[in-house]
């Protein structure tokens, strides 16, 4: 922090006595140097020093620490054990009854209205066809004690563990798994980038199996890679055809890969995977002040943690979603790791781990409530949930222009009420009757914001998320905090929107979001860190223009961004932005992505388009005369 140099110098890394990594700082540097590195095999006794060498360098540096949870980085090799259970049939019987039988001894508690419950330690094997046998319903004021107990999931490899309509439950300690791989794993031998081709071998374990467990010989999956001593290789999503070639030795060819296409950066002895898309390993479905705790989750061929409905404010600490340590596993799950969406109250996640995923690092979203039929000149059939004195608004599901503000004077349930069609496959439902204190003209699907379902008030602090190739999407959710968070090696960074194409309902705005005191680092390589955009029906705002500002006083400071070649901050259609004191290690020659509109900004770390009252003060970039300290409020730019 605040290196002020008048000749070059080294700042080195020294462990015991060693130089193990040695970083170059020119007089005209970025005020600020962020990095991570991983050592391993350190000793209690092992000495880590930064020493500063410089020839006639006149130097001062103070130093700033960030507290962050501690990582669990083992090495990774293909000779190590693939970490699956190989029980026979007489031991999984037993283990399956044990399983049965633990779950009704939870249950039986919360009915006796006992205050906790201490699972033996061991293993508990249970049917993953959708969570049959293996869903909690109905518990409340209940503290689990599952220390050095793990639950196993066998095909079909769907869902684990639901908890169903529960209220004040504390899960301590329990680690989840499924009891085969849920993706095949290869080593490329061939690569051919003008036919979007890639040949590979199966590794021993890991062939490709359905969500049954039976083998497949074909198919089309999202392809991940990582290089040859298991690093996972960012490259964005690549789904792609894949078909077995020769099922004596494994072979397959992976083609047709599409989107981001073959990474830049794979090479023959490095890795592919493809991975299977169904369920998740951790729900909770309509649940309330749940505390899910030291948690261990190593793999799901979906989600490695859902949530939905209800009225929500659950916590999770310390909770853990990555590959298996100490395993020749490259990946661990098949969708997003962390999806948690339409509950009242938003989510907690502290000092939390997600890592080799196949889709968003982290989703947290409410629901929009859709007009579905007019009934009179005040009231209306909608589709969501709300509750008398709620205040509404009614924004253009297409132009996302404001269309009024009303209060709800009265809410019937409608068993069997109209439906609108969405698109070609999928309708809304007015599920109630609503009555409002003023008259309003509305068209069908026009977008609801007001009443519940808005995830409210969600926190994520201290986190680690790396390694994965999507996004950490804030899909609407007002009132949220994001704050000493790493996001380190992922495909994108923090997305700001929301999604009301297809059936998706994802919203609604992400007003009042504090976004500080992050690192991003790689986070992406060749992308913005942070992007604020809104993707309606028709398209994003980034290919087209909004004059609206549904997205309102958002702050965004005290973060550093490594070196990306991108923006790193692309902000659209907001209201009230205030950008502060964040710190920038960042090249002079970027380049606006391709699709944003002309005029790019000569200080290159920020793009703001179609926004308003925003304020940007004391932001360190690279080079001395790239610092903004303007203290005005801007009250409008087109295109900045």
């Amino acid at each position: 922090n605040k290196v002020l140099l008048t000749d070059a110098a080294d700042l080195q890394l020294v462990v015991d006595q060693k130089r193990i990594k040695s970083f170059k700082i020119e007089p005209s540097s970025p005020n600020r140097i962020g990095f991570d590195f991983v050592i391993n095999d350190l000793s209690p006794l092992s000495s880590v020093k930064f020493e500063l060498k410089g020839g006639k360098a006149t130097v001062r540096i103070a130093v700033q620490a960030q507290a962050l949870p501690e990582p669990f980085v083992s090495r990774w090799s293909e000779i190590l054990p693939y970490g699956y259970p190989k029980w026979k049939e007489e031991e999984r019987n037993q283990l399956r009854a044990k399983g049965q039988a633990i779950l009704q001894v939870i249950i039986d508690a919360s009915k006796n209205k006992q205050k906790k419950v201490v699972i033996p330690p061991g293993e508990y094997l249970f049917h993953a066809n959708w969570s049959k046998e293996s869903t909690l319903s109905d518990l409340a004021d209940l503290e689990i004690i599952a220390h050095g107990v793990t639950f196993w999931f066998e095909p079909p490899l769907i869902h684990g563990l639901l908890f169903k309509n529960c209220r004040r439950v504390i899960l301590r300690g329990l680690t989840i798994d499924f009891t085969l791989p849920c993706w095949f794993q290869a080593r490329v031998t061939e690569i051919d980038r003008d036919s979007k081709q890639v040949r590979a071998k199966f590794i021993n374990g890991y062939e490709a199996r359905d969500a049954n467990g039976k083998l497949e010989t074909a198919g089309n999956r999202a392809l991940m890679f990582y290089d040859s001593e298991g690093g996972f290789i960012n490259s964005r999503h690549s789904p792609g055809d894949w078909a077995v070639t020769n099922s004596s030795d494994g072979s397959l060819l992976c083609q047709n890969i599409k989107r981001a296409g073959i990474p830049a950066k794979l090479r023959i002895g490095d890795y592919v995977v493809g991975t299977l898309r169904t369920g998740a390993a951790l729900r909770s479905m309509e649940c309330e002040a749940m505390r899910y705790e030291d948690i261990q989750i190593w793999s799901s061929p979906g989600m490695a943690v859902w949530e939905g409905g209800g009225v929500g404010g659950n916590i999770y600490h310390r909770v853990r979603a990555t590959r298996r340590p100490d395993t020749n596993r490259l990946h661990s799950f098949g969708a997003d790791i962390f999806h948690l969406a339409g509950a009242d109250i938003g989510p907690t996640l502290d000092r939390c781990e997600l890592a080799y995923g196949a889709d968003d690092n982290l989703n947290i979203h409410g629901k929009f409530g859709r007009v579905v039929k007019k009934s009179d000149e005040k009231s209306y059939y909608l589709d969501g949930s709300y509750n008398v004195g709620d205040t509404l608004e009614f924004w253009d599901q297409v132009s996302v222009e404001l269309r009024g503000v009303s209060k709800v004077l009265s809410v019937k349930k409608i068993e069997d009420g109209p439906s609108v069609a969405i698109n070609d496959k999928y309708t809304a439902k007015g599920e109630v009757l609503v009555t409002m204190d003023r008259a309003l003209d509305l068209q069908p699907l026009t977008l609801v914001v007001g009443g519940n379902r808005s995830a409210k008030g969600f926190i994520v602090r201290n986190c680690w998320l790396h390694d994965n190739f999507q996004r950490t999407l804030i899909n609407g959710s007002p009132n949220g905090l994001i704050e000493n968070n790493t996001l380190q090696n992922v495909g994108h960074g923090i997305i700001v929107m929301f999604e009301t194409h297809g059936p998706w309902m994802e919203g609604p705005f992400a007003r009042n979001l504090v976004i500080r005191h992050n690192r991003f680092l790689d986070s992406p390589p060749d992308d913005s860190s942070i992007r604020v955009c809104m993707q309606p029906p028709k398209g994003t705002s980034y290919d087209r223009r909004f004059t609206s500002h549904p997205v309102t006083n958002l702050t965004i400071h005290d973060n550093f961004f490594g070196r990306p070649t991108g923006v790193p901050i692309i902000i659209h259609n907001v209201s009230g932005l205030r950008i502060e004191n964040n710190s920038f290690d960042y090249p002079e020659n970027a380049v606006i992505p391709t699709g944003l509109a002309p005029n790019p900004s000569p200080v290159n770390w920020l793009y703001l388009q179609d926004c308003e009252n925003f304020f940007i003060k004391e932001n360190s970039t690279a080079g001395a005369d790239k610092n903004w300290k303007n203290e005005a409020i801007h009250t409008k730019t087109d295109s900045t």
